[in-house]
Formats: C-alpha cells, structure tokens, sequence
C-alpha cells in the first residue's frame, strides 16, 4: 500500500462506520511508520480521519508511532493530546500541549491551539472534580489561558473567547468568583457575535460560536436558528459531539429546558447519522406528552440539514419506540434479555391485541415463562414500581437450536398505558442495500434505561430467515427489535458473531450481528398456528 492511498483507505472504513477495519487500519498504518526513514505526508491527513471519527484509541497508537520519529512534528502532538483528553487522561494530555504552546519553534498556529487545548483540559478537570478550592482553581485557569488567546487576536480565535464567555457563565451560576477583571459576559458574548456575523465565510465553528454567543444573551430562538445552521455545515461527528457535549456539560442544558429540548435532539439527531453515536435515553426523554406537544405545535416538521442527516421526527419517532421496548428479568431484578411490544394480530389473526416478541432462548429456555417479569424502564420515573408485568400465557415458540427462529411470543397481565406498539414494516429494503441501516433499541448488559444501538448500523445482507447488520449490540440485547431508517420492525435480534457466514452463497465469514426477519417469523405463525 502506497503512501498516497493510506487515507483514502481510512476516509473509506469511516464512511461506512466500519469500526473493525479502521481499528485494523491504525495498527497496520502504526506498523508501517516503524518501516520508513521519514514521516510520510500521509500522516495528517490519517490522523485527522481518526479525529474527526472519534477513534481515539487508534488516533493514540498512529500519534504514538508517529511520534518515535521524533517530537518535532507539532501537528502529531495536538492530535495525540486531543486523544489523550477525550480517553480521559487530562493530566498527560495538559503536559503535551502545555509543552508544544511554549514551543517557540512551533508555528504560532499550533502555539495557540496548544492553549486552547490546555483551556480543554482544565475546563475536563473543573468539571470532574468534586473539591471546591481545587474545582474553582481549574476553572479560573481555563477561563485565563481561553481568555488570553482570545485577546491576542480577537478577530481570529473566536472559539477560544466563546470558551471564556460559556465560563464565565458557569462560574456565576455556580457562584465561583473569578479575577476582579474578568469581562461582562453580555459585552464578550455582543463582540464575538459581531465578529462571527462579520466573517466573510460562513463555518462550522463560526455557527457553533455563534450559538453559543445567542445562549449567552439569552436569544432562544437565535440560538435554535443557528444550531441548525451548523447542521447545515455538515459537521464532523468530532464537531457534533463536541458541541453536544459543551451545551450539556458547561451549559448545563437538559431536555426539561425549553432550549434543551430544541437543541439537544436536533444535536443527537445529527450525531446518530454522522458518527453513529449511540444514546442513553433517560426516562423523562421517553414521555408521551413531549411528544405529542412538538407534533401538536407543529415543532418537528424542519428536515434539519442535507439529505445525509435526519428530521427531528424521525429522532422523536425513535423516542415512541423505546417506550415499547422492555427488559425480560427475574423477580430479582437480574436481566435475562430484551422484549417490545407488537399488536398482535399484525403477525397473525389468532394472536390477542397485543403481545410481547423476545427470543426463545431467553423466554423460556434461560427464563420460564412464569417467572419471567417483564419491566418497561422507559415510562417514568419509578419504571420499576409502575411498568412491571407478568407472563399470562405462551402463544407461540420455536427454539433456538438449529435453524429454528428462536422467538417466543407471550401474552402478559397487564400493559403500560399510551405505549405505541412496534409497527411492522411491509418489507425488507431492496437490494442493493447501499448505506441502508438497521437500528436496534434493547438493554445490552442489562442496563436499567434502554439504548440505541446506532454505531457502525450498517445492513449487511438478508435471505428468506436471518438478516445480518453492523450495529453493535451484547448481553442483554436478545429479543430486541431491529428497525429500518423509518423506525419499522424488520427483525427480532438474536445472535451475532465475528465469523459469521455470509449470506446468499457469498462465501466466507464476517463481523456481523443477527436477526430473525419478521417475514420468516410470520410465515412460521401461518405454518404453526398459535396456540
């Protein structure tokens, strides 16, 4: 492989959210530094791929071979310290740029974002520790080196005085006292908002600053005009993610706020599609009313930037799905697996209104049917005590065994109220698949709120019985449903492997998860009629 095509190879593998062969590419490429006398040209632009795909473990072992031909390369230094800070190790990461920003030898470019990185790292430690004088003292020298880069070139370094403008915001709601002259947040947040609108070119970072300037001055609805504008830029995941994070962690934004809840799904939105970045939903981000009240106000019908991103709808429409999703547990508590909701006689006329779909092996072959609980996590704020239910009857099962389809379908006691059942979709996506996705909602390793499984979602392959996707999923996500782009069910999600074969006759094996289609498990209801 040629010095020219390494980040073309990259820029593939993370098009696709392929994980696996970025994580083989960056081990590869590593060993390739080892082989040659120079540095090739080839290693900024690598390093940038991994960044801005958030693939900071591999960013870490390219930086680091990168870095054993020498410590003169300050680009390679500030891409490794931004891996170190986003792995959590802030206090190596603060050495390295601290160590590059006083390198005179450096260019002044990299000096400057040197402390701006050093602002990011004190900026992590204010916000992870719990001890007050040293807690104040971090966040007082954030807000200093953020403040003085932006003071030696206002025009230029608007993200470093934005940073200074969110701190200083945090600090009186948090009632730290900063220096005697620190600024008026009112006057910073008016400069820099005039120097962003002022910018003869439009950017991501200009409309990221400028939202945050908006907040700072209290704008709602600018700020929510030009989050969407960012959008608009089409962003990197690195950007979207660190945006996210700045609002929720320094801006203390939540979804119970009424910009909150305008910014933040429009943000996670666009992080699912960009990054495949996988979300934890809390209970009160799961609630009907919400939902109703942006359908009923008409708040969901923006399309929120290019045709690679999706609507705030769709966002919301997976929001309804988790509510019917449960966790299949024992009367202890300990989780066994993952069931949802479907209407009945969606699958077959014989079956009652509604039913709960999980795997056979998990209903009853690792869990009997009569000790089964069944838990809707996603309903309140007590799930446990207000969304658990019984097992009243088994209506259908087939193993797991063999090519069984592993599904059992069980009626229960009682079900949660203003709960959507999973809609069924009419069909699997036509090949070619392209870049079509399978989503997944479950409780891997047991977890008590459900999640999205929406990293590296790519739709592999189907046949008449099993579809086989990327989505990452673990214990815990069996019985879980699995959704096309419009939130549809097409599968039951049961197994997954990395020597998987492949499908259709293609020979060979790889990487890939497992679901039943739900044409195969009606076609197995028409077969075998429930009982």
């Amino acid at each position: 492989m040629t010095s020219r095509s390494w980040p073309k190879q990259f820029r593939a593998a993370a098009g696709t959210f392929d994980r696996p062969a970025l994580a083989r590419l960056a081990a590869e490429y590593a060993a390739h530094l080892y082989t040659v006398p120079e540095l090739p040209d080839s290693v900024g632009q690598v390093l940038l791929v991994l960044r801005q795909s958030r693939r900071y473990e591999e960013l870490e072992l390219v930086a680091d071979a990168a870095l054993a031909h020498g410590l003169d390369a300050p680009a390679v230094r500030r891409h490794y310290a931004q891996a170190l800070v986003d792995s959590g190790n802030l206090a190596i990461a603060l050495r390295l740029y601290t160590a590059l920003a006083d390198d005179e030898a450096a260019p002044r470019v990299d000096r400057i974002e040197a402390r701006g990185g050093m602002g990011r790292c004190y900026k992590e430690m204010f916000l992870v520790c719990t001890e007050p004088d040293r807690r104040r003292r971090f966040l007082s020298r954030s807000f200093d080196v953020y403040l003085a880069a932006y003071l030696e070139d206002p025009g230029f370094y608007t993200w470093h005085g934005i940073n200074a403008v969110a701190l200083l915001a945090r600090a009186a709601r948090d009632g730290i006292q900063l220096s005697s002259g620190s600024p008026n947040v009112a006057v910073l947040a008016e400069d820099i908002l005039r120097t962003v609108d002022s910018a003869p070119v439009r950017s991501t970072w200009t409309e990221v600053t400028a939202c945050e300037a908006a907040i700072a001055l209290g704008r709602y609805d600018e700020a929510v005009e030009r989050g969407e504008a960012f959008i608009e830029t089409r962003p990197e995941g690195f950007e979207v993610a660190a945006f996210l994070r700045q609002l929720q962690k320094v801006w203390q934004l939540d979804t119970a706020s009424p910009l909150g809840h305008d910014l933040l799904p429009m943000l996670g939105s666009a992080l699912l599609t960009v990054d495949g970045g996988g979300v934890t939903l809390a209970s009160r981000d799961l609630r009907a009313a919400p939902l109703a009240d942006d359908v009923a106000t008409g708040r969901l019908e923006r399309i929120l930037g290019a045709d690679r991103f999706v609507s705030l709808t769709w966002y919301r429409t997976g929001l309804k799905r988790c509510r019917a999703v449960a966790r299949i547990q024992t009367a202890d508590d300990l989780a066994v697996g993952t069931g949802f909701l479907v209407a009945g006689p969606d699958l077959h006329p014989d079956l009652p209104p509604l039913v709960v779909v999980t795997n056979g092996h998990v209903v009853p072959e690792d869990l009997d049917p009569g000790q089964a609980h069944v838990v809707f996590h996603g309903l309140d704020d007590d799930p446990g005590r207000q969304g658990r239910f019984r097992v009243a009857r088994q209506w259908w099962y087939q193993p797991s065994a063999g090519t069984g389809l592993d599904t059992t379908i069980l009626e229960l006691d009682g079900y949660p109220a203003d709960v959507v059942p999973t809609p069924l979709a009419k069909g699997l996506p036509p090949k070619p698949l392209g870049h079509r996705r399978a989503y997944v909602i479950g409780h891997p390793g047991g977890s008590a709120q459900p999640q999205f499984s929406l990293q590296d979602n790519i739709l592999l392959d189907y046949d008449n019985r099993v579809l086989h996707y990327r989505s990452p999923t673990e214990g815990g996500s069996s019985g879980s449903p699995v959704s096309d782009d419009e939130w549809r069910l097409i599968g039951l999600h049961h197994a997954g492997g990395t020597g998987m074969p492949q499908l259709n006759g293609a020979g060979g094996t790889y990487a890939a998860n497992e679901g039943i289609t739900i044409d195969a498990i009606r076609r197995g209801l028409a077969h075998r009629p429930p009982e």
